[in-house]
């Protein structure tokens, strides 16, 4: 069984792609995946490890991948939108304080991490992340299980503490209560 301590996110599933099975995904760049014995998806609450079969980059900032055993569209579409993990083995040990070179955090670092407003109140866990247009966004889960989408930029963060996993954020009035 594989547990949370053994992977590392490094990307996330995005969309079938075409009719064979094969999944669109955004990897972090500095990912080698072939050397991944693995990736490892969160299915159902359960870390599941499934077997690249082929890739081929799609763009400058995504994959294509086949997975042993996906055959058809259905069955690739009942793995998307959900983040990738590799094993920590595959890729090495990373620190959590680990910095891109401008001197900030990927957003995939960020996952796990407690999002607090400007008061220190907690808003809630970030669980993932949409950096498909322009403006970033967390995706984060209060302690109801309501997701919300919360604009992710340098001037809004106050303070980040990778020993504590919190981000400190000064977001705009009435942000929240839409």
């Amino acid at each position: 069984m594989i547990v949370e301590s053994e992977i590392y996110p490094v990307g996330r599933t995005i969309k079938p792609h075409g009719i064979n099975g094969e999944i669109a995904a955004s990897v972090d760049s500095d990912v080698d995946i072939p050397s991944l014995k693995c990736i490892v998806l969160d299915i159902d609450g359960i870390f599941v490890p499934f077997f690249i079969s082929s890739f081929r980059a799609r763009g400058s900032e995504a994959v294509l991948l086949t997975i042993d055993g996906v055959s058809d569209e259905n069955q690739a579409a009942s793995l998307c939108n959900k983040d990738i993990y590799a094993l920590r083995s595959d890729i090495g040990e990373i620190d959590s304080d680990m910095i891109d070179e401008d001197g900030g955090f990927y957003m995939s670092d960020l996952i796990g991490f407690t999002l607090l407003d400007e008061q220190n109140n907690e808003i809630g866990s970030i669980t993932g992340y949409d950096d498909s247009t322009a403006n970033s966004l967390l995706i984060v889960e209060d302690k109801d299980d309501n997701i919300r989408y919360v604009p992710i930029a340098d001037e809004l963060i106050e303070d980040i503490d990778p020993k504590n996993k919190t981000i400190s954020i000064n977001l705009p009035e009435g942000l929240l209560d839409l």
